[in-house]
């Protein structure tokens, strides 16, 4: 599966963390959206890790942004905590790397 749950995860802190293993292309977009909705009630805080992520595309760009809106809605805090080099260059070529808290690029 290309979402999985990080060690240090704690429904009792309210913390989630989450790592994309595969591309975040639009072939691998409903697998990933379904996988994220599944895990947004139960925490308050999520950190997402995408240093792992080879290849992305706009699709993949278009599901951070509505997470991060959506989690924005709900109240709910969120962090991309690292990024691979294909993430960053694409979130610069779009200009979006501020809309994300993120660790230092990979």
């Amino acid at each position: 599966m290309a979402l999985r749950r990080e060690r240090g995860s704690s429904k009792t802190k309210g913390l989630c963390k989450l790592a994309i293993d595969e591309d975040m292309t639009i072939y691998a977009i409903k697998e990933l959206t379904d996988a994220l909705t599944d895990e947004l009630d139960g925490y308050d805080r999520f950190e997402l890790s995408l240093a792992k992520v080879e290849e992305v595309d706009s699709a993949g760009i278009q599901l951070l942004l509505a997470l991060s809106t959506e989690l924005e809605k709900r109240n709910k805090q969120f962090k991309v905590t690292e990024v691979s080099g294909a993430v960053s260059k694409l979130l610069a070529t779009y200009n979006i790397s501020d809309r994300f808290d993120t660790g230092a690029a990979a």
